[in-house]
């Protein structure tokens, strides 16, 4: 089956280019150092540069040949050799848009980071971070993208703490075990998608329909949960708030705009592994003769198809809750970069909310992978776009209090017009990106709803209240990204505060080039949603095994500018507007206030996941010392009563058994004792050298949970 599958692909070297020039530029950054620190830069921005073109040129050849690969055939685990690299369609979408914002923030750290301490650490540790997110992207099996994902995520820890500030050695403290604990739980996820499956391929085999059984469920919790943790999925974001403020502005962007976007890559080849269960298939290829209904009833009645379908309501309520408690999150911060992470957790939701309606609709899920590709490019646009403007103002007026701020459209006017550019993307306002992808999103909990009215399922009462907190997110959504552009650009500075920011000039070129070159792909993005349907998003959805023909080809031809889209925008229009009337009419009408602060309010803390996390982990630590005062007098009683056996023991042997045995039969039992040990050693070996890789994997385990606890015991 192997052999079958490597000679539908087309060899490629392109794959591995991609991930060594980052490698390389990495290397020449590296040797250049703080003496040649423009050599340095250049290395940086030619290197993402170079992989920008490989990425278009790998995208442009998968899309017209199909995929390719490169392999070196070194690792063999359950029926097929992994850690080569094979690009099919969903990959090099992602490798795209990677490309892209590395290409941009590399441009924006050319200057941002001349006032850094340690830039070549910085530099060198941006390009490696590069590569394994490319390897992530570049893989078709669960234990290679494990290997590139871990990479990754190790990686980016030097990004994190770059600062080296208190701030920032907390956060970095809590994203490194975040991701340790993320990881040992995607490993075994992997290993019980293994011992279901026999195969650790996103293909599962043709007989394998181990969904259902409870390996299939606890690989989905492992794998869900592993992946979770990088997307920011709730309640396992509680790193990100605190990562992406206190790292360097263009490592907040890459942050955002594309590793986060790793963890949602995992959830969907998750989710398309359990679709493309053959016994899913036919159960549904049977009803295709009977229209909407008939399908519906037999995809319902498919026992296999059910859990399919479970799995994607289940992430569609992870979804809705994690896009509903960052937007609640964002609308009340007061630091620009802390109100875009928990921003970066409700567009997550977003994502997370199209795969999960993918999942729900089986086959007919096309239209929710759509949603979930396009806004997963505009996300990494406009998000981009946000945390290099950030860093602008920063390195401008050197501060992101956004209430002590004001007044900036005249300071720095083209940073306003790009900003301006991401906030009416993210708003889904007609004509930017993002009012694109919330249509196709939209349209995908439409047709859930749809599907399980005609199904006559329980679960359709849910989907429409899905459907409802969907668009109070949109609504909430427009709100604090109004309140942030207000106060930051167009409110009158207090008088106080006017005078710091007299200085306040535009940002420099370079800066400027990154932050526009974002900017553009969101212009891109809104007035040509037919170019990218057509010649990308909808192609890369057709290429998926399980989804109807007819459905995934109506993606690439979805009206997009229609009335009825449109009208849908007022809603949520309608509601961010009065959040934001009712959080800043005092400053709109230079009035003193009267009641609370709605944009700073502030929640108890025993509200908060992390709370919770900290309480856990401290109850975990007591535990494991409950009981010692008490039980301590009788351990030191039961050692001295064991030492003391021992020494009566050899005692007794030294001087009475000993002397006793004679010298022929001491050497039979010597003997006798040394054939055993030779027969145990014959048969243990072989048996040592085919578990050796369990064995080392369980040392791993041991080695990475005492590593968490001594780590915790530090906190």
């Amino acid at each position: 089956m192997h052999e079958t599958k490597v000679a539908m692909l087309a060899y490629s070297i392109l794959p591995v280019l991609a991930m060594a020039f980052p490698l390389a530029g990495a290397a020449l950054a590296a040797a250049a150092g703080e003496r040649r620190a423009r050599l340095r830069n250049w290395a940086a921005v030619t290197a993402t540069a170079a992989t920008l073109l490989l990425a278009v040129l790998i995208l442009v050849k998968v899309l017209g040949v199909g995929s390719v690969c490169f392999n070196l055939d070194i690792m063999r685990i359950g029926d097929r050799f992994v850690c080569n690299l094979e690009v099919d369609a969903i990959g090099a979408f992602f490798v795209f848009f990677s490309s892209v914002l590395w290409f941009a923030a590399s441009l924006h750290a050319f200057r941002y980071m001349e006032h850094e301490h340690k830039r070549t650490r910085f530099f060198f540790f941006m390009l490696l971070t590069e590569s394994a997110t490319l390897g992530v992207f570049m893989v078709q099996d669960f234990f290679s993208l494990y290997l590139f994902f871990e990479a990754m995520g190790l990686l980016a820890y030097v990004l994190v703490i770059h600062s080296e500030t208190e701030k920032a050695r907390s956060a970095a403290t809590k994203y490194i075990c975040m991701t340790v604990v993320g990881g040992l739980s995607l490993i075994g996820g992997i290993f019980f998608y293994l011992g279901g499956a026999g195969t650790v391929a996103f293909a599962p085999p043709a007989g394998s329909a181990w969904l259902g059984g409870p390996f299939g469920v606890a690989a989905l919790v492992f794998l869900l949960a592993g992946f979770g943790v990088k997307a920011g999925m709730l309640p396992l974001h509680i790193w990100l708030p605190d990562a992406h403020p206190a790292a360097p502005s263009p490592a907040s962007a890459l942050l955002s705009g594309v590793m986060i976007k790793a963890g949602a890559y995992g959830i969907l080849r998750t989710a398309l592994t359990f679709l493309q269960q053959p016994a899913a298939h036919g159960g549904e290829a049977e009803a295709m003769s009977g229209g909407h209904a008939a399908e519906g009833a037999a995809h319902a009645a498919s026992g296999l198809a059910g859990d399919v379908r479970m799995l994607g309501f289940a992430i569609i309520w992870i979804a809705v809750a994690t896009m509903f408690v960052g937007m609640l999150l964002a609308l009340v911060q007061n630091d620009i970069k802390r109100t875009l992470a928990y921003s970066s957790v409700s567009q997550m939701g977003y994502i997370l909310f199209g795969i999960g309606c993918m999942t729900y609709l089986g086959a007919e899920g096309a239209m929710g992978m759509g949603g979930t590709l396009y806004h997963v490019i505009n996300h990494a646009f406009f998000k981009g776009c946000f945390f290099l403007a950030a860093g602008s103002i920063l390195f401008c007026a050197h501060e992101l209090d956004m209430f002590k701020l004001g007044g900036l459209w005249r300071r720095m006017p083209l940073t306003t017009l790009f900003w301006c550019i991401a906030a009416l993307g993210i708003m889904g306002i007609p004509l930017w990106g993002g009012f694109v992808s919330k249509t196709l999103l939209h349209h995908a909990v439409i047709e859930s709803h749809e599907f399980a009215l005609h199904a006559q399922l329980a679960t359709a009462g849910w989907v429409k209240a899905a459907e409802v907190i969907f668009v109070i997110t949109s609504g909430g959504t427009i709100g604090y990204i109004t309140k942030m552009t207000y106060y930051t650009f167009f409110r009158r500075p207090d008088a106080e505060r006017a005078h710091h920011l007299e200085h306040v000039k535009e940002a420099p070129a370079w800066m400027l080039a990154g932050t526009g070159l974002l900017a553009a792909g969101v212009v891109f993005n809104g007035l040509f949603p037919g170019v990218l349907l057509s010649k990308l998003v909808g192609p890369t959805v057709q290429t998926v095994p399980g989804f109807d023909a007819h459905m995934a080809a109506h993606v690439a031809e979805v009206p997009i500018f229609i009335w009825d889209n449109i009208k849908e925008v007022l809603i949520p229009l309608a509601i961010g507007i009065t959040v934001f009337v009712l959080g800043a009419w005092p400053d709109l009408l230079r009035r003193r206030r009267y009641g609370p602060e709605l944009f700073q309010a502030r929640l108890p803390r025993w509200l908060g996941v992390d709370y919770w996390y900290v309480r856990g982990a401290k109850g975990s630590l007591t535990m494991l010392f409950v009981g010692q005062r008490t039980y301590a007098p009788i351990k030191t009683r039961v050692l001295e009563a064991i030492k003391q056996g021992a020494y009566g023991t050899a005692h007794l042997f030294r001087d009475v058994v000993a002397p006793a045995l004679t010298e022929r039969p001491y050497r039979r039992a010597r003997d006798g004792v040394l054939m055993l040990a030779g027969h145990a050693r014959e048969r243990l070996m072989p048996r040592m050298r085919e578990y050796q890789g369990d064995i080392a994997v369980g040392a791993l385990v041991l080695a990475v949970a005492l590593t968490i606890f001594l780590i915790m015991r530090l906190l």
